[in-house]
């Protein structure tokens, strides 16, 4: 699968909490005209921190382009990540005592 496919599958499923790439390139614009995460912010109505994390995740106000952002975002989601059952073996005996109850 291209990188290109991939990152469309990823938008797909993008909740609404993340910022889309038309976001990230109003953060670029903003930071290119000297504006402030919160006045960024303020025009694409998110929250003040989300540009500021964004901002600092990738590259800081020098080095913040918009495209290698999304990038990097759709390669951090996609990376194999252990069950939550598999991670906590405490919690897996919790969920697994009543199942031997039935059986």
């Amino acid at each position: 699968m291209s990188v290109k496919a991939k990152q469309a599958q990823f938008r797909q499923s993008r909740s609404d909490r993340h910022l889309t790439p038309a976001d990230r390139e109003g953060v670029s614009r903003g930071l290119a005209i000297g504006d402030s995460a919160r006045q960024i912010a303020r025009r694409l109505g998110r929250a003040a921190s989300t540009v500021s994390r964004e901002i600092a995740r990738n590259g800081g106000r020098e080095r913040y382009r918009a495209a290698s952002p999304d990038v990097e975002t759709c390669r951090r989601a996609r990376r194999p990540k252990a069950a939550r059952l598999a991670r906590l073996p405490a919690l897996r005996a919790v969920v697994e005592a009543p199942a031997a109850l039935v059986a």
